[in-house]
């Protein structure tokens, strides 16, 4: 492409004498001039008294706009002169908003930008009087200068009462919100929500992490990490999916290796209590639709009792899905959570829960003949995630044919040797446990050596029944086997 040239007179430079000359003939050619256009004569300004005096004997009319401007930066001592500026600022409302304006960066700043703000005499004699008290706008604002008198906490708490951050409470009443006060009341705000006790501030204080440099925004989470418990984070599902999304080690672009030590300890406690939260929740809806669904009471109480065993280990869930079958999908109704997906039907009647513990991934059926518990080492299948977590074809039928590790069972005493087959994974009780939930203190008390053996008579009629069990297993996997190859052929597959 090309470009045509652009080519521009010289230009000489105007001598400063022949300016000057030019200016002092401008008042001899006004014919010059566009008719439209006026030349005033120069107005000398008026004194600081003059302006003053006409304010004493109520002249206002002959104060302009830029005198009044002038008033509020000029630095007097007549403290009644100033009440009388207030005064007069309530029947004029820009008057009144620009002194506000300015009044709440003087609060909102530093000491050594405070001078050049506004008088003050003028900040010395505000008073709550000059606001209107029914004005709504005028009571936030009234409590917004009274909150930036003070720590930048009370400006924070103040923003969670209207559940806006401190920069949009300002922003909202057309004040200034760029103040540092308000950027420090932001790294106040996980101190104010944990001392709130009030979980309904929820989606404020996300707002308040969004807006916060990535610095302030990891000591606020460090806080909140280690002064919330995993029991009431688990009802604060929206925050545990936001750290977990920024903080996460596994994530892209996580912040995760600046968090204290205290902090990893206690974000693994969280995913966990929110994972089981979801599996505990599924479950108990379970239970309560028995009628819709026919469950029987033995099956019930295999519900029951998966729920209370991984209670114990609701500390290390990084991740948990539940798959469940149409016919659990239909009798939950409403009630189904979100987070929920569907079996392809393939005449099993059980529903799933697949765990990751980080290095293994757990399969559990939760209720039926087989009902086992299935682990996977992760790593040593590089599909294996995608099949278990990401894959929308899942039927329990194909679940069975995937290779485990191991298999264990759910029949009599299960939990007792269950936990010892975990822990030759590294899979372990939350830390501090002391009793096992969902077992007879006798069965379920925990020590280092994890849970007391069964008495000689009930590992008797453990392995009498263990002996059905794996009887049935092999049943079940072989019909699941030629289900499989079934699909597959009829899908071409083969």
């Amino acid at each position: 492409m090309i470009f045509s040239s652009l080519s521009l007179p010289d230009f000489s430079p105007i001598k400063p004498s022949q300016l000057l000359d030019f200016s002092n003939s401008l008042g001899e050619q006004e014919s010059l001039l566009p008719p439209h256009i006026q030349i005033t004569n120069y107005i000398k300004p008026r004194t600081f008294e003059e302006i003053s005096k006409d304010i004493e004997n109520n002249q206002i009319d002959k104060i302009s706009n830029l005198e009044w401007i002038y008033l509020v930066y000029f630095k007097s001592d007549d403290l009644k002169l100033c009440q009388l500026i207030w005064n007069i600022a309530k029947e004029k409302g820009w008057l009144k908003n620009r002194l506000i304006w300015n009044l709440v960066l003087y609060y909102g700043n530093e000491d050594n930008n405070k001078k050049r703000i506004i008088s003050e005499s003028l900040v010395n004699s505000f008073s709550v009087d000059v606001l209107d008290k029914v004005d709504y706008q005028d009571l936030v604002t009234i409590k917004i200068i009274e909150s930036l008198k003070k720590a930048p906490a009370d400006l924070a708490k103040l923003s969670l009462t209207y559940k806006k951050t401190p920069k949009n409470l300002l922003k909202t009443y057309q004040l200034p919100y760029w103040i540092k006060k308000a950027e420090d009341a932001l790294t106040t705000v996980a101190e104010v929500f944990v001392s709130s006790r009030d979980l309904q501030y929820e989606t404020w204080l996300l707002n308040c992490l969004e807006e916060m440099l990535s610095e302030d925004q990891i000591k606020a989470t460090d806080y909140l990490l280690t002064n919330i418990s995993s029991e009431i984070a688990e009802t604060l599902p929206n925050l545990v999916e936001w750290v977990k999304l920024n903080f996460k080690p596994k994530n892209s672009y996580s912040k995760w290796h600046q968090l204290s030590g205290e902090a990893k300890e206690a974000l693994r406690k969280w995913i966990g209590a929110v994972n089981y939260k979801d599996f505990e929740n599924i479950v108990e809806l379970l239970l309560e639709k028995n009628h819709e669904l026919n469950i029987p009471d033995w099956q019930k109480n295999q519900l029951r009792a998966r729920k209370k065993f991984w209670e114990n280990y609701s500390d290390s869930f990084e991740r948990i899905r539940i798959l469940l079958p149409q016919r659990s999908i239909n009798a939950l109704g409403q009630y189904l959570p979100e987070n929920v997906d569907r079996l392809i039907e393939d005449d099993s009647d059980t529903e799933v829960c697949i765990f990751d513990f980080g290095d293994w991934f757990i399969v559990e059926f939760f209720r039926g003949e087989g009902s086992e518990t299935r682990l996977f080492n992760s790593s040593q299948n590089p599909d294996l995630e995608q099949k278990l977590f990401g894959s929308s074809e899942v039927s329990v039928k194909h679940l069975r044919c995937f290779k485990p590790r191991e298999i264990h069972d759910h029949v009599f005493c299960w939990q007792t040797y269950c936990e010892k087959w975990l822990k030759l994974s590294n899979i372990l009780p939350n830390a501090g446990t002391v009793f096992f939930k969902g077992l007879p203190y006798e069965y379920g008390r925990y020590g280092s050596d994890g849970l007391p053996t069964p008495s000689y008579e009930d590992q008797q009629k453990r392995n009498h029944r263990l002996d059905q069990w794996k009887n049935k297993i092999i049943e079940i996997e072989s019909e699941a086997e030629e289900y499989v190859i079934t699909v597959l052929f009829d899908l071409g597959s083969l």
